[in-house]
């Protein structure tokens, strides 16, 4: 399994998606372009501990885990 961080500029917060994630979509989100103004996709990362590193060391305020694919 496959698992991305997407980091949000605006709003300060790094969250931890799995690749199959419908808001992740292995890392092209939504919008299937993958980063955008707001924000960067980092990834992937062989396991939800890695990425939850990654998550930390992006120095957002926020770090968050998908209520939805719940990583």
């Amino acid at each position: 399994m496959r698992y991305w961080v997407y980091e949000n500029y605006p709003n300060n917060k790094a969250m931890v998606h799995r690749a199959e994630c419908g808001h992740c979509k292995d890392g092209a989100g939504v919008s299937g372009m993958g980063g955008t103004s707001n924000g960067q996709w980092l990834g992937p990362y062989p396991s939800a501990h890695q990425a939850g590193l990654q998550a930390h060391s992006a120095g957002r305020a926020d770090i968050r885990y998908c209520a939805f694919c719940k990583p």
